[in-house]
């Protein structure tokens, strides 16, 4: 598929510009907070591309990218097909994410970087940024402190992980993240919707919102045909700020945003959209507050 060139310029301040190239069809601007203005810049296309599906410059934070760190790929060869697929999709930049869970995956930020050195050394196709999807617990404030676990592109984002099943109590939630919130760190969790407690019962979001949490969808929730209409309806409701694909392998579970881009919108809008797959996330990896 040919996708137009346009140039999009991002004005984070009155004294910084940053701006990239990326593939995008007509778009309106978007305005955020902060002095944050989006400006994108048309580019003539024709009748039959005007109906096309069209992507900008994807940025997925949820990526398990580096081989052998867990159960994501578990050769450089398989990396390297997922960022193919990731490139071939729109995605020019991959937080790499593995897990850090206790006496299961025991990564940590050295490792880590290690891992994306190596894999950085045989593929340039995107640009790969350190961070892992950490399981929430109690220590975690005190590994944060002693630079132990990574957060995303060493800004100020951290990408945690709740149980599949249960939920801390949410007081003990909200400590946590007032805790991260008073070193400048801002937690984001993984996936929500596939969280029980939360599923049923959207409140237990709104509340940890309130507290200064975010919220990021696996892409393919949003295309699935038993989740999407739940995972829609949370995107609707404001309570998620950033879909990443949570890729794993190039098949089953691969990096590929663009399908959920297009779900929403059509489904919700393609400001919504725009906001969620392309400003957040670049956004997040520079280390600005979300819009």
């Amino acid at each position: 598929m040919w996708f137009p060139k346009v140039r999009i310029k991002l004005t984070m301040s009155k004294d910084t510009l940053l701006s990239f190239s990326g593939h995008e069809g007509l778009l309106e601007d978007v305005h955020g907070t902060n002095g944050t203005e989006i400006v994108r810049m048309p580019a003539e296309r024709s009748a039959k591309e005007k109906t096309r599906f069209s992507t900008c410059e994807f940025v997925d934070i949820h990526c398990h990218i580096l081989p052998k760190l867990d159960e994501g790929p578990q050769t450089v060869e398989e990396s390297l097909r997922m960022i193919q697929l990731a490139r071939n999709d729109g995605i020019s930049g991959i937080v790499a994410t593995p897990h850090i869970i206790g006496g299961v995956y025991n990564n940590t930020k050295e490792i880590i970087g290690r891992a994306i050195s190596e894999l950085k050394g045989l593929a340039n196709q995107v640009e790969i940024y350190m961070g892992a999807e950490i399981r929430i617990d109690r220590g975690l404030e005190e590994r944060v402190d002693s630079n132990e676990i990574p957060l995303i592109n060493n800004k100020k984002f951290i990408l945690l992980e709740l149980p599949a099943y249960v939920i801390p109590p949410l007081n003990e939630l909200e400590i946590i993240i007032k805790g991260l919130r008073n070193r400048q760190i801002r937690p984001i969790f993984a996936h929500p919707e596939r969280n029980v407690p939360i599923m049923k019962d959207f409140s237990i979001m709104e509340r940890l919102i309130r507290c200064g949490a975010l919220f990021q969808m696996t892409a393919m929730s949003v295309t699935d045909r038993a989740m999407h209409r739940s995972a829609l309806k949370m995107v609707k409701k404001g309570y998620i700020h950033v879909v990443a694909s949570d890729a794993h392998d190039a098949r089953k579970r691969p990096p590929i945003l663009s399908n959920a881009y297009e779900m929403i919108s059509k489904k919700v809008s393609s400001e919504v959209a725009e906001r969620l797959f392309m400003c957040n996330p670049l956004r997040i990896i520079q280390g600005k507050d979300i819009i």
